[in-house]
């Protein structure tokens, strides 16, 4: 019978050492309720709750300088969308940029880089469109202006004379509109990430003081001295790639291509980073429960009994707990808080 209970003991060890750590949300909810239902569908279309990272310092100097170049770079490399021609100097085809590349578990990342740049672009190509629409009318114009001429009998120079005429009153107009439009938002070049003025006058809020961004932007600018990058990772993602995937984009706000040059730090957080460092704790934490519980129950059989098999309820108290948490292995369930919740709770029933 001992011999029996020892071969189980060392082999509900076994099964136990191979339990996977995980604080995953439906190991805290119900996965068949409706709210937890309905947050796995908002994941699946736009990506899990984001990993922050938190860019530390002088929202002026960062998004004023040629930091917001690297910040919008480094963005790039979180998203995955680092061209195959570039990785050569963002880290090499065994870098995270390129990981991430390969990984395809980022889903989306929203930064300020991303934001002033698409802006930029947004704007450019609605002023070419508006150019070309203007051009069109302009044309337009001199022909309607060229026919009603002949029309009234005057000659072909003429008539092509008043036609110019008009089209440079119509495109004069649309200059003056974009001159206007160019006054109201400081531009005074074509729109870009590189010109402060433009980004001045996007993110900071005129009417306020000096540095103060613009409310409507507090998901990018928090504050002014905080700028914030969203990475969301896919929906359905294992623990491990999960895993995997934070300790890469904490891997690539090191890499020496993107530190910021007037002292703004980065810090990697978010609830998958806290979900994820909860996770890798869990085993650790077992370990010192496990020893706590073992110390406090041979005290407290020590104090209580005499003799030299004092100690014997303690070692049932283990083999219990062995084959438990080895069941759980076996059946394919994951060490939880919960299950960790249990082990002091088997080990002082078994011992009493």
């Amino acid at each position: 019978m001992i011999a029996i209970a020892i071969v189980l003991a060392l082999a509900g060890a076994a099964l136990a050492l191979r339990l996977h750590p995980t604080a995953a949300t439906d190991t805290f909810v119900s996965g068949s309720s409706p709210e937890y239902r309905a947050t796995q569908r908002f994941d699946q279309s736009f990506g899990e709750e984001p990993v922050a990272v938190l860019v530390k310092g002088n929202l002026q100097k960062l998004v004023l300088s040629s930091d917001i170049e690297r910040l919008a770079g480094l963005e790039g490399c979180l998203s995955g969308n680092v061209p195959a021609s570039a990785l050569g100097s963002e880290g090499g085809t065994n870098g995270p940029c390129a990981q991430l590349a390969r990984a395809k578990t980022v889903k989306v990342v929203f930064g300020p880089g991303t934001f002033l740049d698409e802006a930029a672009e947004q704007i450019d190509t609605q002023l070419a469109a508006q150019t070309r629409q203007a051009e069109a009318q302009a044309k337009q114009a001199e022909r309607v202006v060229y026919r009603a001429a002949r029309a009234r009998g005057l000659g072909a120079a003429q008539a092509h004379t008043f036609g110019r005429q008009a089209s440079k009153v119509t495109l004069g107009r649309f200059r003056e509109s974009l001159v206007t439009l160019a006054l109201e938002y400081g531009l005074t070049a074509r729109p870009s990430i590189e010109d402060p003025n433009f980004v001045s006058n996007v993110v900071f809020d005129s009417t306020k003081a000096a540095g103060t961004p613009k409310s409507r932007f507090a998901y990018l600018f928090p504050s002014p001295d905080a700028a914030l990058v969203s990475v969301r990772m896919k929906a359905g993602l294992s623990e491990t790639a999960r895993i995997r995937t934070i300790g890469l984009i904490r891997a690539a706000v090191q890499m020496p291509q993107w530190h910021l040059s007037h002292g703004e730090t980065y810090l990697v957080t978010g609830e998958p980073v806290i979900v994820s460092d909860l996770t890798s704790s869990i085993s650790h934490s077992i370990e010192l429960l496990l020893i706590a519980v073992l110390l406090v129950m041979a005290a407290t059989l020590g104090l209580v009994f005499s003799g030299r098999p004092r100690l014997l309820p303690l070692a049932l108290a283990l083999l219990a707990a062995a084959l438990t948490f080895g069941a759980l292995s076996a059946v394919g369930a994951s060490l939880t808080m919960a299950s960790i919740a249990v082990l002091p709770v088997l080990v002082g029933l078994a011992v009493d």
